[in-house]
């Protein structure tokens, strides 16, 4: 769950260079020592998982797609934010947009739609609310007040979280690497965030 979670908040990396490549946005050097220690700190939280095997890489390269789509993203909220767009209204907006593309290739892919008991509602329900609402709308909120680069680094909080959900309620143990991982990973967004105060 650690690595799933890894792979997609790379986005930092791409959020980063594409700020510094199309907005002259050239980052600190503590920033950048920043961003090192958080992706080494989020590289030992997931170590332990990591398998190089075909299917593997195929996932692992799949993830790292999904990182540059997650990048655009923040830069594309962070503009309208900045811009002076609501939370509400943007998440409205983009939700809808996304709803209305995704819902055909559901249908077509001939999963099961809806949840068959009230547990799966349930489950349905605290992911729109908690993970989507929630979530993603705090981070559209926050995006108005915080660099993109840095919101981007503070994104590697979540593998952190993954690690310790899949910990307290999967059974996925954690091993003292991954435990000082954890521990680099809030260093190093400390020291990013340092860095995007000093480069304002």
């Amino acid at each position: 769950m650690a690595n799933s979670t890894l792979l997609a908040n790379l986005a930092s990396i791409f959020v980063t260079l594409a700020a510094w490549i199309f907005l002259r946005q050239r980052p600190s050097g503590l920033f950048l020592a920043g961003l090192g220690a958080a992706l080494a700190g989020v590289a030992l939280l997931v170590h332990t998982s990591l398998e190089f095997s075909s299917t593997g890489l195929a996932g692992d390269a799949l993830g790292v797609v999904t990182a540059m789509f997650y990048a655009g993203y923040i830069l594309a909220v962070k503009g309208l934010r900045d811009r002076g767009e609501t939370t509400l209204h943007l998440m409205a907006v983009t939700t809808t947009i996304t709803a209305l593309f995704l819902l055909p290739v559901a249908l077509a892919s001939g999963e099961q739609m809806l949840p068959a008991s009230a547990f799966g509602w349930w489950m349905l329900v605290g992911l729109a609310l908690i993970s989507h609402a929630a979530g993603q709308g705090l981070i559209a909120y926050a995006l108005a007040h915080l660099p993109a680069a840095f919101s981007s680094v503070s994104l590697l909080f979540q593998p952190v979280m993954a690690a310790l959900f899949a910990w307290l309620l999967l059974a996925e143990g954690l091993v003292p690497l991954q435990v000082l991982g954890g521990i680099i990973v809030l260093a190093g967004i400390y020291l990013a965030r340092r860095g995007s105060s000093a480069g304002q």
